[in-house]
């Protein structure tokens, strides 16, 4: 809508509403009526003051996001990057679809990438939201300014400063302090490490390798080579990875194996009561943080304990059924053994599990 739509829905000159947005006048309260109609908001919303209606919307946002295509995403993400531009974890998931899609290698949508990664840095105070706005201009910018980006690295990048902070309380005297800001760094050192991705459509050989080194990883942080609760969803999913792999490179009863064993420890994560602190196990490199499963959207994030730079990702039923019929990192891996009985099965289960758990959200 220009100024000049909006001015003659509610009867008033075009400079009028340039200067509300030039914030060198407001609208008379009389016009509010006018000016909500005409932008289909409320009058709260319209003045900022519905907030429970904001966060229902923005949880709506990522409920729908997970379960679109890549383009559908860049849509939705965009329409609300617009709507809410001060909420900066809409802008974030923008900046993620435009860098991780490729949509940032055309000039249009770069230019939208630059314009979020730019507002972030100038207005933005969560440090890994900084960092994700530096890492997507780093990698899609040209050189001049990617290096510009680059630099700002350093100062951004939030295990670095809990790192320091470790040592600052080691020459406090605060040991226990200490202790329990090396468990978290150590545990956002490890989910950066196991989060690294090698794609198994690109480089399978290395793919196997990779995923196979980090369940092996991960085993180790059970007592007996068990998986811990508190990593179920993260070992499925790179299991799942580690089975693509071994897919593309043509070992299919390997791969099978694993695939198997990723839907079994999906299914059990799935079972997992919500809000309830689940074991990260090896106490003496993680202590006693847990980590806490929730069903806001497709991907959760919730820490019993809040620190900076680590992202802890939980996948829900749709997000399985998304990852074997949609998702474009591991889909091509799977075409190899699409008309495979045990997969088609695999795929009918997820099917089940994501319907019975939208069904329990009413949706």
């Amino acid at each position: 809508m220009t100024q000049e739509q909006l001015a003659n829905q509610i009867g008033i000159s075009a400079q009028a509403v340039s200067g509300w947005e030039r914030e060198v006048g407001y609208p008379d309260i009389t016009l509010l009526p006018g000016i909500s109609h005409a932008l289909g908001v409320s009058i709260d919303e319209l003045m900022g003051n519905d907030e429970i209606g904001v966060r229902d919307d923005i949880k709506n946002f990522y409920e729908k996001f997970w379960r679109l295509d890549s383009s559908e995403k860049l849509k939705l993400a965009s329409e609300y990057y617009h709507k809410y531009p001060d909420k900066y974890e809409i802008a974030d998931t923008l900046i993620e679809v435009l860098s991780d899609w490729g949509f940032a290698n055309t000039p249009k949508y770069f230019s939208l990438m630059r314009e979020a990664c730019t507002r972030i840095i100038e207005n933005c105070t969560d440090n890994n939201i900084r960092f994700n706005a530096v890492a997507a201009m780093s990698r899609w910018a040209e050189d001049d300014e990617a290096e510009r980006w680059l630099n700002m690295n350093p100062k951004l990048y939030g295990y670095i400063r809990g790192e320091v902070l470790e040592g600052r309380l080691l020459n406090k005297g605060n040991y226990e302090e200490m202790r329990q800001q090396r468990y978290k760094n150590n545990l956002s050192l490890m989910l950066h490490a196991v989060s690294k991705a090698v794609e198994p459509m690109e480089t399978p050989e290395e793919a196997v390798g990779h995923y196979g080194y980090l369940r092996k990883l991960i085993q180790t942080f059970g007592e007996k080579g068990d998986v811990p609760d508190g990593w179920l969803c993260k070992y499925a999913y790179i299991t799942m990875k580690n089975a693509a792999g071994l897919f593309s490179v043509g070992r299919i009863e390997e791969g099978f194996i694993l695939f198997e064993e990723s839907m079994s420890a999906y299914k059990k994560y799935f079972e997992l009561p919500d809000d309830v602190p689940l074991s990260l196990g090896a106490p003496g490199f993680f202590g006693d943080i847990a980590v806490k499963k929730y069903t806001v959207s497709g991907l959760c994030d919730s820490y019993t304990v809040d620190f900076e730079a680590s992202a802890y990702y939980m996948q829900n039923a749709p997000f399985l059924y998304y990852t074997l019929t949609e998702d474009s990192g591991l889909l091509g891996s799977f075409e190899t053994v699409s008309n495979d009985p045990r997969f088609i099965k695999a795929v009918e289960e997820a099917k089940s599990l994501a319907d019975e758990w939208l069904k329990k959200r009413g949706e």
